[in-house]
């Protein structure tokens, strides 16, 4: 799945920045690299149940 990365654009500063699906995996939490604003914690779960769900279909 490297080959992929997710999109994400801040809700305070607008600004869109990407991030490869294993370092999601990885990471306890994730936030704009520019003003510090925090995906919620929900979203970071369902983004990282999403990622293992296409991995587990890559694979079958």
């Amino acid at each position: 799945m490297s080959e992929i990365d997710v999109q994400l654009t801040c809700p305070d500063c607008d600004k869109t920045f990407s991030i490869g699906p294993d370092d999601i995996l990885e990471k306890e939490s994730i936030s704009c690299p520019d003003c510090g604003c925090p995906l919620p914690e929900e979203e970071l779960r369902y983004l990282k149940i999403a990622i293992d769900y296409m991995k587990e279909k890559k694979t079958h």
